[in-house]
C-alpha cells in the first residue's frame, strides 16, 4: 500500500524528515523531484535524488551512513519550508531551506545557523522573521529566558505569560512594515495541542506588541488594521 500523497508544503518537508530518520531512504528519495537542485555550505552543488545521500548523511570511512536528523522547527514561508536542523558533526546547527512545487521538493539550500538567519533578513529586507525564527528556536528548546529576551513592553508580557512546551509548524501568513502574521501549533500538555494565529509587531529588532487571532483571517485583519497601542 503506497501513502496517499503529501501536497502541504510543512507536511511534506516533516515527513521527509520522518522517512529519513526511519531509514526509509525511498520514501523520502519519493518527495523529491527527479532533477531537485541541492546547494550547500561553501558552494558544494548537485542534482538528483540521489544526492540526498551526501547531502543529509554524514561521511564515515568512505561509506555513507544514515544519521538522525533532530528538527527544532519548521516555518512555512509561501512554497518554501526552512528547516532548523541538528546532527552529529562539524555542522550540528543548520538551517535547510526547501522549495516545493507541484507536491515535491525541487530545490534545498543547507547553511550553517547564523548564516543561515542572515540569508533570510538578506532576503526579506528585514529582521523580523530572524527574530520570531531565533525566538521559537530558544522556546522549543527550553531556553525561557533567550525566548522572552526577543519581546519587550507588552510583548514582554505576552513572551512570560506563555507556558506550553513548544510551538510547531510555524506557517508565516503575512506581513506589514511594523508586524509578522503567523500561524503555528501550540503544545501545551504532555499530549493537548492547539492552533494559534500571532499578530506580532516589532519596535526595533524586539517584538513590543502581540495580539492573538481566533483564526488566520482575523490575524489578517488585526494587522491591517491595527488598534491604537
Amino acid at each position: 500500500m503506497h501513502a496517499a500523497p503529501v501536497h502541504e508544503p510543512l507536511a511534506l518537508i516533516r515527513r521527509l524528515y520522518d522517512a529519513w530518520n526511519a531509514g526509509d531512504v525511498a520514501t523520502a528519495a519519493d518527495l523529491l523531484s527527479p532533477d531537485v537542485q541541492w546547494e550547500s555550505f561553501g558552494g558544494t552543488q548537485a542534482a538528483g535524488p540521489n544526492a540526498m545521500q551526501a547531502t543529509l548523511a554524514g561521511g564515515s570511512g568512505g561509506t555513507w551512513q544514515l544519521t538522525a536528523v533532530a528538527i527544532d522547527l519548521l516555518v512555512g514561508v509561501l512554497d518554501h519550508v526552512i528547516a532548523f536542523s541538528r546532527r552529529r558533526g562539524a555542522e550540528p546547527e543548520r538551517i535547510e531551506i526547501w522549495t516545493l512545487r507541484g507536491g515535491k521538493a525541487v530545490h534545498y539550500r543547507g547553511y550553517p545557523l547564523d548564516d543561515g538567519l542572515a540569508v533570510l533578513s538578506d532576503t526579506t529586507r528585514s529582521r523580523k522573521l530572524e527574530a520570531v525564527c531565533r525566538a521559537v528556536l530558544a522556546f522549543n528548546r527550553g531556553d525561557r529566558a533567550g525566548w522572552a529576551g526577543y519581546f519587550e513592553g507588552e510583548g514582554r508580557e505576552f513572551a512570560e505569560r506563555l507556558s506550553g512546551q513548544r510551538l510547531d509548524d510555524v506557517k508565516v501568513l503575512g506581513e506589514t512594515f511594523e508586524a509578522l502574521v503567523v500561524s503555528a501549533t501550540y503544545h501545551h500538555g504532555e499530549s493537548a495541542r492547539a492552533p494559534v494565529n500571532l499578530v506580532i509587531t516589532f519596535g526595533d529588532e524586539k517584538a513590543r506588541r502581540v495580539v492573538v487571532g481566533a483564526t488566520p483571517e482575523e490575524a489578517l485583519t488585526a494587522a491591517a488594521h491595527p488598534s491604537p497601542a
